[in-house]
């Protein structure tokens, strides 16, 4: 097995405290607005929504050995209060997939849903917004799949209709070639076109903290959102950059001092997933958006990082990594393979001081051109870390998978 290449630089193992990772869908991720989904007179559960089709074993609850069930410890959201001196409340809440409606949240019950959370009391009579880092009490585990995590969203005072008053969640927007505005929007690549349903996010009705609907989503195609979400699980995270030239969305440039991307870039559902490789937009000035894979893991400082890419998942289907380590592992090894391992291009990287990893593809002109004529074509990402401070065995984490359409 190609995954033997992830073993050689370790030769011990010692248990490494696990750090609280951030996943990653927000580093490089501009607000755009701050956002109900739609949901403007009503009370509702406004979710980001994460797919397999982009995101596979990204949040395994590493006490499952099977890797079969995922869980996350706390997040991060910002919250917006239309009028600071009224009263308001949200929670945090999340779903796993409607058994019988393919990329829907279940309509009947939540996955786990905090208590109501009060905005601190305000003297503004305008809007004021909040920066929250919440963790519930116990989420519970669930079955792996797709999962739709974000903010049930009170309305405020009886008669309210937001934006009068109300609670919002900031989001980062798609774009399409005709926008003009100057909020801050992500042209995403024409692939974007393919992703079903539209289905970054959507809102689905709440009555005393009971879903009571079907979920909606936004169907406008520059209508797209994702809600400014950071996740935090104690796993490796990966999740797949786009670096993009463009002006209407500074935070997916190259370089600046994001410590979470130190490369520049996003990781976002529109350019992070969808990236344009060949100015399929015919901007000005032309596109050619560079691709890549973030790895974090704080508990792994300046370790060895393996990247594999290939163009499609694991020919086994997704394993634990542990017994595929013939013999070799340690206890602290976790995480599953979902790359297909057989076939992938390897790549070898250090972490920074603060356990991040960014790995760029220079593609050459060629190259997107090949690319482009395979189109549409699936890359495939997975990061494997080593700590090479372990005793009596072999410790590596892998991240979920990563999936870009090209």
């Amino acid at each position: 097995m190609k995954a033997h290449l992830l073993i050689v630089a370790a030769a011990a193992f010692a248990v490494a405290a696990q750090a609280q990772n951030v996943l990653g869908f927000t580093a490089g991720q501009n607000t755009s607005y701050t956002d109900r989904l739609g949901a403007n007179n009503l009370e509702a559960d406004g979710l980001n929504h994460y797919d397999t089709r982009d995101y596979m074993d990204w949040m395994l609850d590493p006490t499952d050995p099977t890797g079969a069930t995922m869980k996350f410890t706390s997040l991060q959201v910002i919250v917006q209060d239309q009028i600071g001196t009224t009263a308001d409340s949200f929670t945090i809440v999340g779903y796993t997939e409607d058994p019988t409606t393919p990329d829907y949240p279940s309509q009947t019950a939540a996955w786990f849903r905090s208590g109501a959370i009060a905005l601190p009391a305000s003297t503004a009579t305008g809007a004021v917004a909040w920066i929250y880092t919440v963790t519930p009490a116990a989420i519970p585990a669930a079955p792996k799949g797709d999962a739709w995590i974000g903010v049930g969203m009170f309305l405020g005072p009886v008669g309210t209709t937001w934006p009068t008053d109300g609670l919002s969640t900031h989001c980062t927007f798609d774009k399409d070639t005709t926008y003009t505005g100057t909020a801050l929007r992500d042209l995403a690549g024409a692939q974007i076109a393919n992703m079903p349903l539209s289905n970054t996010a959507c809102w689905l009705p709440v009555t005393a903290g009971v879903p009571t609907g079907p979920a909606t989503y936004p169907t406008s195609a520059s209508g797209r959102r994702q809600i400014w979400l950071a996740l935090n699980a104690p796993v490796a995270s990966g999740v797949p950059v786009t670096q993009t030239n463009q002006a209407s969305y500074p935070s997916s440039n190259a370089g600046g001092a994001n410590a979470l991307v130190p490369l520049g870039g996003t990781t976002n559902m529109f350019s992070g997933l969808y990236p344009d490789l060949n100015d399929n937009h015919a901007q000005t000035p032309a596109r050619a958006d560079e691709i890549g894979f973030l790895v974090n893991d704080a508990s792994l400082p300046n370790a060895p990082v393996f990247v594999l890419i290939a163009f499609g998942g694991s020919p086994i289907g997704s394993t634990p990594l542990a017994p595929l380590m013939a013999g070799l592992s340690g206890p602290g090894t976790k995480g599953n393979v979902c790359i297909d391992f057989t076939s992938a291009a390897t790549f070898l990287g250090f972490s920074n001081g603060t356990g991040v990893y960014q790995h760029m593809l220079a593609l050459s002109p060629a190259t997107r051109l090949a690319l482009t004529g395979f189109s549409p074509i699936d890359v495939w990402y997975q990061g494997f870390m080593l700590n090479t401070a372990a005793v009596g065995g072999i410790e590596a984490h892998a991240t979920g998978c990563g999936i870009q359409h090209l």
